[in-house]
């Protein structure tokens, strides 16, 4: 028996969306309940299972989950990108590598352990208090200039999503950080408007890869075809060698605008 799954870009992004609110709504209301309702029962387990600027928590695991999904995107149109030997290839590879080490920092959130020794180093305050933006941020500038030309390259609707998901999540990640660096270094970490500042940076965040996934999905239907998951579950009837389920990628040389979902 088999089964064909498509990707539709509107699927997959109202699917996203929904899950981005329904986490950012619980991060707000467990948060204001804790901060209003110190003593209630169950609050400090709620919060720190929906805190969007927690660790090891459901919206960590889901956006480890968007950025490894976003690497898995990527190397399929690196994938097809190479069989063409597209001038471009290696961007789509790096890329892919980026966000599966992006998947893996949100795991173990390696850049905040560059808080502390550079926090030392340059004696930070104010807007530089969560003192990882100033190496990633050098590193990120770095990044754009060298793929200003990839992204010119792109088609017109590609490169727009492209620029507004990397607009919003960097935004976020280190324009938000800044604000909120800034009240934590003057206020603290445990007031109301950090608590709304943090939930801004981090819904940011993961509303910009919401837009990545839905271009980099738009970009694989309309220009390489489509892509799918074929999932087959063996039967009496079935050949020896189709007794296992398989879960693969269609070949992506189908004529662009294939009838899928929209």
């Amino acid at each position: 028996m088999k089964f064909q799954i498509p990707l539709a870009p509107g699927a997959v992004t109202q699917f996203l969306l929904r899950v981005v609110t329904c986490l950012a709504l619980l991060s707000v209301l467990t948060q204001m309940s804790l901060y209003f309702l110190p003593d209630a029962k169950l609050a400090g387990f709620f919060t720190k299972a929906f805190n969007l600027d927690a660790e090891k928590n459901i919206p960590t695991l889901y956006s480890c989950l968007a950025l490894l999904f976003s690497s898995l995107l990527l190397g399929v149109i690196a994938y097809a990108k190479n069989l063409d030997s597209d001038h471009y290839k290696n961007h789509w590879k790096i890329l892919s590598f980026i966000f599966l080490f992006l998947s893996l920092d949100e795991a173990g959130s390696l850049h905040e352990k560059l808080i502390d020794p550079m926090r030392g180093l340059l004696n930070a305050t104010g807007v530089f208090y969560f003192t990882w933006i100033v190496p990633i941020g050098f590193l990120v500038a770095i990044f754009l200039f060298s793929y200003s030309k990839f992204v010119l390259h792109l088609p017109v609707s590609t490169k727009k999503l492209f620029v507004a998901a990397c607009a919003i999540y960097i935004g976020g990640a280190i324009g938000m950080e800044m604000i909120g660096g800034y009240i934590a270094s003057t206020l603290g970490e445990w007031g109301l408007s950090y608590i709304i500042v943090v939930n801004i940076e981090e819904s940011l965040e993961m509303l910009g890869i919401v837009v990545f996934i839905h271009a980099l999905v738009s970009y694989i239907k309309t220009y390489l075809g489509g892509v799918s998951w074929n999932i087959y579950i063996p039967g009496k009837n079935s050949p020896a060698t189709d007794h296992h389920q398989n879960i693969g990628l269609p070949a992506l040389s189908e004529p662009a605008n294939t009838n899928l979902l929209r």
